[in-house]
């Protein structure tokens, strides 16, 4: 019993931390942390993630709304999940709101060209009574009755973000220092869970050779476009996603028409279809 008072009693410096140690975090947080990565990590798609992590975080920073935004390759909404929303305002949200008069804060805007390669800093709380009035906040956060909103994303093996996570409190309470360093200790690591679900398992030279386009004898650079049109992304995207110039992302799209013998994205989309299924 003494050895193990003992042990307990040693100065926290020496103990192994799973995340950046830091002073000013208080060392129940990282514990928080850990429990909250560990939970999420048997999740196996996007969604199932999202939405055990929503369900975790009610203790972790609790809410009192939720929303959770999934995109496709373009960044396009494919999906949503939500705790006490309602579905209808969640309509407005992307059908007018979004995509018509874009009157949404920078800071707030889903399409906020975040990039994973600018550092973790796609983590943002937002005081709605510090923002100037609009269309958007009236008809859509005041409606709500939202005092505080937390915003984070994650993203896919390009570094391009396909999940937008939203904690919501109608309380006119902030979230504690405890809860932001439970939660920021976790995103990086909740981040690089995410990113596996993308992972295809293309690592090694033999898994290259079977690729589906080895009779047309594509290039690697070609392989790897034929892969992104293939799962939908227009060019503009797959040249950010590769840093490549537009114009030479169609001329590898060009040549991997020609090469795969179709005239579009949607051909060689059936093409690949058809490789996998025969």
């Amino acid at each position: 019993m003494e050895k193990l008072n003992s042990d307990e009693n040693k100065d926290k410096n020496t103990i192994p931390y799973a995340f950046p140690k830091l002073d000013s975090v208080d060392p129940s947080c990282y514990i928080d942390a850990y429990n909250l990565v560990l939970e999420c990590s048997q999740a196996h798609t996007p969604r199932s993630f999202s939405v055990k992590l929503l369900d975790l975080l009610q203790k972790v920073c609790a809410y009192d709304k939720a929303i959770v935004f999934f995109l496709n390759a373009n960044q396009k909404v494919s999906g949503y999940y939500s705790v006490n929303f309602n579905d209808n305002l969640i309509s407005t949200y992307l059908d007018y709101y979004l995509n018509i008069i874009g009157d949404i804060t920078p800071n707030y805007d889903l399409y906020m060209n975040k990039k994973e390669s600018s550092g973790y800093n796609f983590s943002n709380i937002i005081d709605w009574s510090q923002l100037p009035p609009s269309e958007f906040k009236q008809g859509y956060i005041d409606v709500l009755g939202l005092k505080y909103s937390w915003g984070f994303c994650f993203f896919d093996l390009l570094g391009i973000y396909r999940v937008v996570v939203s904690l919501d409190r109608t309380r006119n309470v902030p979230f504690s220092k405890t809860e932001k360093d439970r939660l920021s200790l976790a995103l990086p690591i909740l981040n690089n869970i995410h990113r596996n679900f993308f992972y295809q398992g293309m690592d090694t030279k033999e898994h290259v050779v079977q690729t589906p386009w080895q009779e047309y004898h594509l290039t690697t650079r070609e392989t790897e476009i034929a892969d992104l049109l293939c799962q939908g992304m227009n060019a503009q995207n797959i040249s950010s996603a590769l840093y490549i110039a537009i114009t030479t992302t169609y001329k590898h799209i060009s040549n991997i028409f020609h090469k795969t013998g179709v005239s579009s994205q949607q051909e060689l989309i059936v093409k690949l279809i058809n490789q996998k299924t025969v």
